[in-house]
């Protein structure tokens, strides 16, 4: 039977209104194209991260900050970070819970110290005076603290920290480098004048009497880092 020409196009449109199942359309593309096209932007995870965006970016920059403030620790006077390091320390010591800052301002002087055989020529007079400005706040701090509150911990860290002080100075001097003494001759005396109200304040043992008397003695005689050390010996 042959159709007519209307026949024909009835026919045709008909077959129009056929859809191809989705799978088949996909199949198809990849098969052209190489590849399936992919929409990540509709998925559940990229909506979530979009959402997020302006978190994220403020996170960003916190971890930028923290990651300069880690690389600073260690840069030396001269470098270009240093200042960003001072400005942290200076923080540190401002932020101190009452009776701490004296701690920071000598680990901070000693850190000062140990600089002084790595920084440049140019550098070694800047670093000395900051070395000197944080041994003479510590001695000012220690100098205005409540003996009859006194913390044993902190005070034996302030005692270490000091000592530690002494043994890097001579280590430097050793090395032919010539370091200013009565910045540290002040802060010897300050803190074993310290200690000595702080035992004086307390109940003591015998021999802790023994220690204490002592510990005077050196003073007189201002044999401050001996009775540093005994002060050390005895805890």
């Amino acid at each position: 039977m042959t159709m007519t020409e209307q026949q024909l196009i009835d026919k045709l449109a008909d077959l129009r209104q056929i859809k191809p199942r989705k799978d088949w359309v996909v199949c198809v593309k990849s098969q052209i194209l190489g590849e399936e096209e992919k929409n990540y932007s509709s998925t559940p995870l990229f909506q979530m991260l979009f959402s997020f965006k302006p978190a994220l970016a403020g996170l960003t920059v916190i971890f930028a900050v923290i990651g300069i403030l880690g690389f600073s620790q260690n840069s030396l006077p001269g470098d270009v970070l240093y200042a960003v390091k001072m400005a942290t320390e200076k923080g540190q010591i401002a932020l101190a819970p009452d009776g701490q800052a004296p701690a920071f301002e000598l680990k901070f002087a000693n850190e000062k110290l140990e600089a002084l055989s790595k920084v440049q020529t140019k550098d070694l007079a800047f670093t000395m005076n900051e070395f000197q400005a944080n041994i003479s706040a510590a001695a000012r701090k220690i100098s205005k603290m409540d003996a009859t509150t006194s913390d044993p911990v902190l005070t034996r860290k302030m005692v270490e920290e000091t000592r530690k002080l002494v043994e890097t100075k001579q280590k430097a001097e050793s090395l032919g480098m010539v370091i200013g003494g009565a910045e540290m001759e002040n802060l010897n005396k300050t803190l074993v004048e310290y200690l000595i109200e702080c035992m004086d304040s307390g109940s003591l043992t015998l021999e802790q009497a023994t220690i204490l008397s002592e510990i005077k003695n050196l003073s007189q005689e201002r044999r401050y880092s001996e009775a540093l050390e005994l002060y050390l010996v005895s805890q």
